[in-house]
């Protein structure tokens, strides 16, 4: 429970600027960001966490949503760019 409350206060705290600072998840929690979102996104749907005022828990859900997204996407480019990016691509030539 205190797991829980402590997400969700870091999450409110950090709602209007994309959830937070991946370095300081990972201080405060001891896991990733993309843990954390999606621990968060679970919490989120569960009935206690749903007395939220609907727009602050619709704000949470989507920034759960992006940062997951926007996690995978960075970690997939990273490790696939050469799979999706020709070497006569001009982009290519670009250092990642």
């Amino acid at each position: 429970m205190r797991d829980e409350a402590a997400m969700l206060a870091f999450a409110l705290k950090w709602r209007h600027w994309n959830g937070g600072p991946d370095e300081d998840i990972f201080v405060e929690f001891g896991i990733t960001p993309t843990e954390f979102f999606h621990r968060l996104r679970v919490l989120l749907t569960r009935d206690r966490w749903n007395r939220l005022d609907p727009e602050i828990l619709d704000q949470l859900v989507k920034v759960c949503d992006e940062r997951i997204g926007a996690i995978d996407i960075r970690s997939v480019a990273d490790r696939d760019r050469a799979k999706f990016v020709s070497p006569q691509h001009p982009l290519s030539k670009l250092s990642a």
